[in-house]
């Protein structure tokens, strides 16, 4: 499951964070902390051969600032961050070895946060609570909402601005969707009464 329940978000987010904490803190994470150099390093062949660089820096970034749409997002930079490093470097090269072991601590952490995500109740029971929670959130994912639902069809109709879905022909993946956005718009909600706070 990548899109946790508003009330599973906060704590999968930070069982992220703390993952990719572990990475940055072992003695090799240093080597993926920031972007590759390539001037500094003198890889002119670099981006010919890597077509999207990523680094743990530019993950722990997007992570810091909800840049991430799912949690799949997140695990994806990661991946890509060590992929790259075993595709430029051999197999055997201290940057290789470094990679390879940092991926399994990774992969190790990543499969302990998706088990500890409870299963989504049943489908029926998710629809409700959409059709439910839906017209209340802000117009922006609202709108979000429509767009989702108008690219599977289950657009119906707009009157007077308010845009009528068909959640029937809503399937899992699509469910998961418009639940990130209620998760979306509880960690907005969060955020501005810290804000308030300070």
């Amino acid at each position: 499951m990548c899109y946790p329940a508003a009330a599973d978000l906060p704590r999968a987010l930070e069982r992220c964070r703390m993952l990719l904490d572990r990475l940055l803190q072992h003695e090799d994470g240093w080597v993926f902390a920031k972007p590759v150099d390539t001037y500094k390093l003198g890889l002119r062949d670099y981006h010919s051969i890597i077509a999207e660089p990523m680094d743990l820096g530019t993950v722990s970034r997007r992570l810091e600032l909800r840049r991430y749409p799912n949690l799949l997002c997140f695990a994806k930079d990661v991946r890509r961050t060590f992929s790259n490093a075993m595709t430029y470097n051999n197999k055997g090269d201290d940057v290789y070895e470094s990679a390879a072991k940092l991926s399994r601590i990774f992969e190790s952490g990543w499969v302990s946060i998706l088990a500890a995500l409870p299963s989504p109740p049943p489908v029926a029971v998710r629809r409700a609570r959409l059709k439910d929670e839906l017209p209340r959130l802000p117009v922006d994912l609202q709108e979000k909402a429509a767009i989702i639902m108008k690219d599977i069809g289950g657009w119906i109709q707009e009157v007077d601005g308010r845009v009528e879905v068909d959640l029937d022909k809503a399937d899992e993946a699509t469910l998961d969707k418009l639940e990130w956005l209620l998760a979306l718009a509880t960690m907005r909600k969060e955020a501005g009464a810290l804000d308030n706070q300070i």
